[in-house]
């Protein structure tokens, strides 16, 4: 009952943000939009969201060894379960199914801590993320000072900042706690790793922050094809529309995704609502193209093995 209660929560929050959008915009002003957006610019956003699952696969990797993995799998291995794991978020509701499945499939990485070990560190890495996304959006926010107004972008930025870095915090902070907590919290509490490269740990943040600008510089691809809007003004609006993936009422951010464009392009930059929900919808054509490749990877491994 549990699991298909929170099957049917996503799905109406999905429905609900399309039909809020539905009322706001023309279809024949839509279809207009979408058509004006040249293929060659949905082929280069898809292969930046590709580069952004690449360098998220590398990140996955480095962070693997901050956490003190002992049996790290090759790179192409590691780029193929990133591919698989970005289908399944990107395609399935609640956008954390492949990343569950990646830190299951991923538990021989650590030798004591097994699958809980493997999770944690998935989980820093989609809150390292989070904080690469909010970096860009300060980042934006910054170059088009005094140029647009940006409203309360500044609060957001702050309290999403906030929020992923105290994730990170929290995997120390509960081993700490271990002892003082009731009998299987403090296992597996105690079970979480620790941080053993600093360093490594540093370079995990800047492909975060790598990892976001693809989706970034992806998302103004679109959106120059349709409005005159710079490279830093668009990190007001991208960064902020990607972090709907994290959603938990959402199939892949859809719809959320949709509103913050519609809202903040035309609130910013005065676009017309048929341009940014185009600009939107093709941003998320690039994504579900890239998933699809990850669905594509699944079955011909599936294929090849007895």
């Amino acid at each position: 009952m549990k699991k298909w209660l929170g099957l049917v929560v996503r799905v109406l929050g999905t429905a609900a943000a399309f039909a809020w959008i539905a009322t706001r915009v023309d279809g024949a002003a839509l279809r207009a939009a979408i058509v004006r957006i040249p293929p060659a610019a949905i082929a280069l956003a898809t292969a930046l969201v590709a580069a952004n699952v690449v360098a998220g696969a590398l990140r996955w990797r480095v962070l693997q060894r901050a956490y003190g993995a002992t049996r790290i799998a090759r790179t192409a291995v590691l780029v193929r379960l990133y591919f698989v794991a970005f289908f399944y978020n990107t395609y399935l509701p609640g956008a954390v199914a492949g990343d569950v499945g990646r830190g299951v499939v991923s538990r021989d990485a650590f030798a004591g801590e097994g699958a809980t070990g493997a999770l944690a560190v998935v989980l820093v890495e989609r809150a390292l993320g989070l904080l690469g996304l909010f970096a860009l959006l300060a980042a934006g926010l910054l170059a088009t000072r005094g140029a647009v107004d940006p409203g309360a972008l500044w609060v957001w930025t702050a309290l999403g900042s906030v929020g992923s870095l105290a994730l990170v915090a929290a995997i120390p902070l509960a081993r700490r706690l271990a002892p003082h907590l009731p009998g299987p919290l403090a296992r597996v509490a105690a079970k979480l790793p620790g941080l053993r490269d600093r360093r490594a740990f540093a370079v995990a943040i800047a492909l975060s922050i790598a990892t976001q600008a693809l989706v970034a510089v992806a998302g103004w691809v679109v959106l120059a094809a349709l409005a005159p809007i710079g490279l830093a003004a668009s990190l007001l609006v991208v960064p902020l529309a990607a972090a709907t993936t994290f959603l938990p009422i959402t199939v892949g951010g859809a719809g959320a995704r949709e509103a913050v464009y519609v809202t903040l392009c035309g609130t910013l930059f005065g676009m017309p609502v048929a341009d940014a929900l185009a600009a939107s919808l093709g941003l998320w054509l690039a994504h579900l193209i890239v998933g699809a490749a990850g669905a594509v990877a699944q079955l011909a491994r599936r294929l090849h093995e007895p």
